[in-house]
């Protein structure tokens, strides 16, 4: 009988264990604010329907947590964030690649934006406006 009674009580504290590490998870991914960005592979038709293909940049929002990044270019692209103070600095580098065919990157901020109240874009250290305007979904 007192070999059973721990058996229980170890499959009880094993399920309250996993409890435990499922809730903390949960509550970790929920209070995520990290700011990224990340290139889309397949683009949101809504999205893709106001993309102004003649324009270089161009940021569109969808809701509160959904802004894009559209960028058009001939060379290769990176993009990295720095935050510095209440600015969120998208910074994009190009490089060379030998192809004189324009190409689409929409990229997508995930994280919490509310504390930035300025985005300031760089393409190659150098400020670039939003000549595609900023769209609101």
């Amino acid at each position: 009988m007192n070999g059973r009674l721990l058996r229980n009580e170890g499959m009880y504290l094993k399920r309250l264990f996993t409890l435990m590490l499922v809730a903390g998870i949960l509550l970790a991914a929920c209070n995520s604010s990290q700011l990224s960005i990340s290139e889309l592979e397949s683009v949101p038709s809504k999205v893709q329907d106001v993309i102004n293909s003649d324009s270089t940049l161009q940021m569109i929002t969808s809701g509160e947590k959904n802004t894009y990044i559209v960028f058009h270019s001939t060379e290769e692209v990176s993009v990295e964030l720095e935050v510095t103070e209440n600015i969120l600095n998208i910074k994009f580098n190009t490089t060379n690649r030998g192809n004189t065919e324009l190409k689409q990157y929409v990229y997508q901020l995930h994280g919490e934006d509310s504390e930035h109240d300025t985005i300031n874009v760089l393409v190659n250290g150098e400020n670039a406006p939003f000549d595609g305007g900023m769209t609101i979904l």
